[in-house]
């Protein structure tokens, strides 16, 4: 399992890639229960209960944990991502800017690379000279198209017109 964390999944920084770990943490609380049960002098309806007790914990605990990972924003990328399946080819190839979330991927059916990195994400751009280097080694690898989801955006929209696009820059945070 760590061979495919930091082999297999390398660069990809999204939460579910840790979700095989579940079922073998599973198996370990499972054996550890059972040691627990073998040794103790307890009655069994006791048993049954700390059983009870132990997986409803277990059930809140993962409410609240996974809660976050269905964010509402994974609607707005699935949307993207039909649209560009309707908008694009289905040899195109696709750089998103989307904070490095593969679902736009998915849903467009399409190949491509997360803006900005060498295809992975890799966090913000330094400067805008690192911008339009990534864009252009990307071009030059056969990108076709180039998307920006408001979701990742951390600007405000000034003004726009047909020569030029003007965004005022949020506070970014600590």
């Amino acid at each position: 399992m760590l061979l495919f964390i930091f082999v297999a999944g390398y660069g990809n920084r999204h939460q579910w890639y840790q979700l095989p770990l579940v079922p073998i943490a599973a198996v370990f609380a499972g054996c550890a229960c059972a040691w627990i049960a073998a040794r103790a002098q307890l009655p069994r309806a006791l048993l049954g209960l700390g059983a009870i007790l132990l997986m409803l914990s277990f059930v809140i605990s993962s409410y609240f944990c996974v809660q976050p990972l269905y964010r509402p924003a994974a609607a707005g990328l699935r949307d993207l991502g039909l649209e560009l399946n309707e908008a694009t080819t289905a040899n195109a190839l696709i750089i998103a800017a989307t904070n490095g979330d593969p679902t736009v991927f998915y849903y467009a059916h399409r190949r491509g690379w997360h803006f900005l990195g060498d295809g992975v994400y890799d966090g913000n751009p330094r400067d805008s000279a690192q911008i339009v280097a990534n864009l252009e080694k990307l071009r030059s690898r056969g990108a076709t198209h180039l998307v920006f989801y408001a979701g990742a955006n951390t600007a405000t929209l000034v003004e726009q017109t047909r020569e030029f696009t003007i965004y005022r820059l949020n506070v970014a945070p600590p």
